[in-house]
């Protein structure tokens, strides 16, 4: 008579953290198999959209061909849970005369964050990713925001480090506000101090080189920093293209690379572990666009006609983004003087690169008109708040206008004794409900003044 094939399965629910009577005795009969039956001969994985299946296999540390036991695929279950990459871990196996056959079954977990590395000068971001990938299966650029994952690629990164006779500590940082969600994780060199000698540029024209030289010198001797830098990208080198016309330009992430100090001299007191660095970008411009055109919608306060008066860029020259961007502040404390605190709009851009044009469009939502509420006073005696009360021109039901408080102020202190330090701290509250903003002053003093 032929031997049947025998089939057990076994499911371990990591999330709920509970095994079943049932898989107690099917790992007592489980080990007792055979060595040939207990052979692995095949792992599968399902569920995940965010990792291949390959990836989880290797995560989950079993070879194919060793003999294993039940423990073995309960470790493997929790190593995988423990990553906090996946919210449920659940696994069955078969096994024959040929061996046994594993399978899990996974649930991805919803909260991943970016990763950035601060200042690991001594490796190309490229050989970074690689080294870590090499070694933590599920790495992709980006991870969980709980679990242990983030720890092992912090793991990688001090063994290359050491590796490198780097001496420094690998500080892992969660980034985001104190009281809100973390919004992504940066590795970090702790006890180096690394500093910028210079920033180079390639891909620009001569009449762009200048003005990002220029810019450069903001950061040259400073500490290395890849959140500075890309601030430095964003706040500065971009929009010397943007107000160019070069609308799409596109810079490399840093590019440092570790350079030799001649003289000691060049380095100024300070941790005896210091590197110096000099950092590239390779600049992608684009191409040039002129504005074909530029027209408003949904703008029923302010005409048309106002509307274009109070914009710089001009049509059939290279289109200033950056120009454009600082009108639309001045255009929205205009629509605050008219009550119309909310007031907002969308850039809509369309661009034809066979013209080298583009055609904006700008979407204004105006909003509710606001008036004003109520006024309070608080830190200063009756007769203080009456008179700086009776100052106030704007009464209750007139349309508010935003910028009076910036006028009101130092009106306002000419009115307060004069031998007193004070300082004045406003909340303006709009209230949607009933469509009023109501302002409160807040007014503290010092000692006298000398």
């Amino acid at each position: 008579m032929r031997k049947l094939d025998v089939i057990a399965t076994l499911c371990l629910v990591i999330a709920v953290g509970c095994t079943t009577a049932f898989a107690q005795t099917s790992e007592a009969s489980f080990d007792k198999l055979s060595v040939p039956e207990r052979k692995l001969i095949a792992i599968k994985a399902e569920g995940s959209k965010r990792f291949n299946e390959s990836d989880i296999v290797a995560s989950a540390g079993l070879q194919l061909g060793t003999t294993v036991i039940e423990d073995d695929f309960k470790k493997a279950a929790r190593h995988l849970a423990d990553t906090g990459a996946f919210t449920d871990v659940a696994y069955n196996y078969a096994y024959s005369g040929e061996g046994t056959k594993l399978e899990f079954h996974l649930t991805d977990a919803n909260d991943f964050v970016p990763v950035r590395f601060e200042d690991f000068v001594w490796f190309s971001q490229s050989d970074l990713l690689r080294k870590i990938k090499e070694h933590v299966s599920l790495f992709n650029g980006q991870l969980p925001t709980s679990g242990n994952l983030p720890d092992q690629v912090s793991d990688v990164l001090q063994a290359l480090l050491v590796e490198g006779g780097i001496p420094g500590h690998v500080d892992l940082v969660r980034l985001g506000k104190d009281d809100g969600p973390v919004e992504g994780i940066a590795y970090q060199v702790s006890d180096v101090l690394i500093r910028i000698r210079k920033v180079e540029f390639s891909g620009a024209s001569a009449a762009e080189l200048t003005a990002l030289e220029a810019a450069a010198k903001t950061v040259e001797g400073g500490a290395y920093s890849r959140g500075r830098l890309d601030r430095l990208v964003r706040n500065d080198l971009l929009p010397i293209f943007h107000s160019r016309g070069f609308l799409k330009a596109q810079f490399s992430v840093p590019q440092p690379k570790p350079v030799s100090i001649p003289s000691s001299q060049e380095i100024s007191e300070g941790p005896q572990n210091q590197s110096v660095v000099d950092v590239r970008f390779t600049i992608t411009p684009g191409i040039q666009y002129k504005l074909k055109s530029l027209t408003w919608s949904g703008n029923h306060a302010l005409s048309t006609d106002h509307l274009d008066k109070l914009v710089h860029p001009q049509l059939d020259q290279p289109t200033d983004s950056v120009a454009l961007e600082q009108d639309l502040k001045q255009i929205q404390v205009l629509y605050g003087t008219r009550g119309l605190i909310t007031a907002s709009w969308k850039v809509n851009a369309k661009f034809d690169d066979g013209t080298a044009t583009v055609a904006v469009v700008i979407e204004v939502t105006e909003g509710p008109v606001y008036h004003m509420g109520d006024l309070e006073f608080r830190g200063l005696d009756n007769s203080l708040t009456a008179k700086l009360r009776e100052a106030w021109k704007l009464r209750p039901g007139d349309v508010y206008d935003a910028s009076y408080l910036e006028e009101y102020l130092p009106m306002a202190e000419k009115l307060l004794p004069r031998n007193f330090d004070w300082k004045a701290a406003s909340h303006v509250t709009p209230n949607l409900r009933d469509k009023t903003v109501d302002v409160d002053l807040i007014y503290t003093v010092s000692a006298p003044r000398q």
